[in-house]
């Protein structure tokens, strides 16, 4: 859901702070805060007008006042997943821990590496996908009942037929399924977590 070597330069009118649904915004906060102390990492977090097609960024420029970059999250792909029939919260937060992995790649420079060139941002798709799954094998840790089921299904859905930038439903679900390996069955810590999932997308 991001290309990684992208710059955007959204004016004020185009972000949004909130999204309008105030008991979703209070909720998200606390889990934004959990995944910035779990993968050591503080971006900005808004959402934009995403009027040219439902989206989620990540971006290392500074839009927000916060060190690490900024995750800007489309309110037409907010919509999306608040229509699915089971666990549209787990779903967006599968989308914001994917983001919040491309900001980990940003701050560590392990993008340099997996990104040199920035038509074929594939292992940092692969990357994000994999910590997004780590994440989700801490909150199943934390709660038992937590689905994070949902994490794989989601990347999985905004994969493609073919491997495109993104990889393919089934390599986006791979990368979920393993991180959540790492830290639900092997009990990573989020640094080991994170080099972890470097090695696995630099073999893809």
């Amino acid at each position: 859901m991001t290309n990684t070597a992208q710059v955007f330069a959204f004016g004020t009118e185009d972000i949004e702070p909130r999204s309008g649904n105030r008991q979703l915004d209070r909720a998200l906060a606390q889990t934004l805060a959990r995944l910035s102390r779990t993968f050591d990492v503080l971006p900005g977090f808004a959402y934009y007008r995403d009027s040219d097609g439902e989206n989620a960024l990540a971006t290392p420029e500074t839009l927000l006042q916060r060190t690490d970059g900024t995750v800007l999250f489309g309110l037409g792909m907010l919509r999306r997943l608040l229509a699915r029939p089971e666990h549209p919260d787990a779903s967006i937060v599968a989308v914001c821990a994917h983001e919040f992995g491309h900001i980990v790649g940003y701050k560590t420079g392990l993008i340099k590496q997996l990104a040199p060139d920035e038509n074929d941002p594939f292992r940092a798709e692969q990357h994000a996908d994999y910590l997004a799954g780590f994440f989700a094998g801490l909150r199943k840790l934390d709660r038992p009942n937590f689905p994070a089921v949902v994490f794989a299904t989601t990347q999985q859905s905004f994969g493609g037929s073919t491997r495109g930038t993104h990889g393919t439903g089934e390599e986006r679900a791979e990368a979920v399924v393993e991180g959540f390996k790492a830290a639900y069955e092997k009990r990573l810590p989020a640094s080991e977590g994170i080099q972890q999932g470097f090695q696995f997308a630099m073999a893809r």
